[in-house]
Order: C-alpha cells, then structure tokens, then sequence
C-alpha cells in the first residue's frame, strides 16, 4: 500500500504538471511505464486520487485524440501499418478509463446533492457561469460540473432555467460591452441561445433516464405547441395573422366540401328522376 505522505506529495507535484506534461505522465503510466521521481505504486494512487481523478480521465481522452502525435510513422512504414499499430494503444488507453470514470462519476453525484441544496439565486448564478463557460469554483473539475449539472437530480430544474434563459436572455447575459453595435448584439445573444438550447438537449435525455429509472414511460415534449408559445410571444402579430390564413383556409375547404356534397346529392336525385 501506497505511503499516504508520497502520494500526497506525487499529488502535489502532478497538480503542478503543465497540461500537455501531465498528459505525457498519464499515457507512460497506463502504458507501464516508470517514473523514477515516485514509484509506481504510488503515482497510480496519486493519480486515482479524487483530486487528481478528474483531470486523469480528460489526458487520457486527450491521449486518443492526441493518438499519432504519441505514435508518428516511423521511417519505411505505411499510413496502414501505422494505423494498425496504433489500434493496441488506443485500446489501452481506453481500457484504462473506466477506473477514473467511477471516480469522476462518485464525484459528480456528490455533487449535484451540493447543487440541488443551493437557493433559486445561486442555483441560478452556477448555472449562467457554466454556460458562460465561466471558471468552476475549485475544488471541482468542469467535467464533475457538467455531469452534476446534468444528473437526473438536478437536470429537471436546470431544464425549466434554459426554457426561462431562451425566453428571456438578457436576464442572464453579462452587461454589453460599451458601444457595441445592434449585430454584434444579436450575434451574442443568438450564440447564447444557441448554447443554451445545446445543453437543454442533453438535459432532456437526462430528464427521461430519471422516468425510465424509476420504471416511468418518458414523455416526449411537444415541440410543436412550444414552438407555437414561443413564436407568439416574440411575434405576436405574426402569429394571428398566420392564424387568420389558417382559419381562413379551413373556412374555404370546408365551404368547398360541401358544395361538393350538394352537387353530388343533386346528380343523384336527377339520376333517379
């Protein structure tokens, strides 16, 4: 068993790790290499750590993306031959997540307790900065927000604060610059929206695992009757003169039914003459 003192101070230095150094650590570690500032025991500890969980996960995704940089073509051998080479090690990096996901998971769910316990108010503030992509207050990692955020605990009520963030944004959005323009305005406020909107989908299938969980069919929402609510509160007009066409249009179709059916009722009482 690990030393808790060195694996306090592996903590500490990996903490201390630029990204792109941290990351280089990780992928020797899960390909087995050796470190010859901790021993291998306790590096793994250090880096299966709550503290140092979070941050483990994110290199070693980086690692896959980051797959041929870690494995360039070596001299004489194809683009196939490097691919087929290259697929063992991705695998291993893969295989090495799931350990750090039980963490990162552990975490997430202690924490969405954290935020389900917090007022309307801060409820709120927490969630505007993280769609802001503002920085998460420490301890916690922006991947452990995120999935907090989108936890079946929680995800309900952060869902009724995007459809309230749609509707009204400026309620949520940071003052404006001085003297930005009315395109640079709209510009803002649709890719607020648009981020908004991003994160109100993964809450919906969070929302219907939270139903199907507790052995409830989920409901689909309808999309077409809030599309209608939010178009008539942006553009009131709109919306009733769209809805005169429509009426007036039945209106016709119907009128012109039943001119049909009496032309066809008169072709019978003459036929029958």
């Amino acid at each position: 068993m690990a030393d808790a003192r060195q694996v306090a101070a592996e903590i500490k230095r990996l903490s201390e790790m630029s990204p792109d150094a941290f990351t280089d650590t990780v992928v020797q570690y899960v390909t087995g290499g050796t470190n010859r500032r901790a021993p291998r025991e306790t590096q793994g500890a250090a880096l299966h750590d709550p503290r140092l969980a979070p941050r483990t996960l994110q290199a070693l995704r980086t690692a896959v993306q980051r797959a041929k940089a870690y494995n360039p073509i070596r001299e004489g051998e194809t683009r196939k031959q490097q691919q087929a080479r290259i697929a063992p090690w991705r695998e291993t990096i893969k295989a090495a997540m799931p350990p750090f996901e039980d963490v990162v998971d552990d975490l997430a769910h202690d924490h969405a307790k954290e935020l389900a316990a917090l007022g309307d108010d801060s409820f709120a503030d927490r969630w505007t900065g993280f769609v802001l992509d503002e920085p998460v207050p420490a301890p916690t990692s922006p991947h452990v927000e995120a999935l907090a955020f989108r936890s079946p605990r929680v995800a309900g009520r952060v869902a009724r604060l995007c459809r309230l963030m749609i509707e009204e944004p400026a309620r949520f959005m940071p003052e404006p610059p001085a003297g930005e323009s009315g395109n640079a305005q709209e510009r803002r406020v649709e890719n607020f929206r648009r981020r908004v909107e991003s994160e109100a989908a993964y809450l919906r299938y969070s929302v219907q695992y939270g139903e199907a969980r507790q052995g409830r069919m989920p409901s689909e929402p309808n999309v077409r009757l809030q599309a209608l609510k939010v178009l008539g509160e942006r553009h009131p007009e709109e919306l009733m003169e769209l809805l005169r066409q429509e009426r007036g249009g039945a209106l016709e179709k119907a009128a012109e039914e039943r001119r049909a059916r009496r032309a066809v009722r008169r072709a019978a009482r003459q036929g029958a003459r």
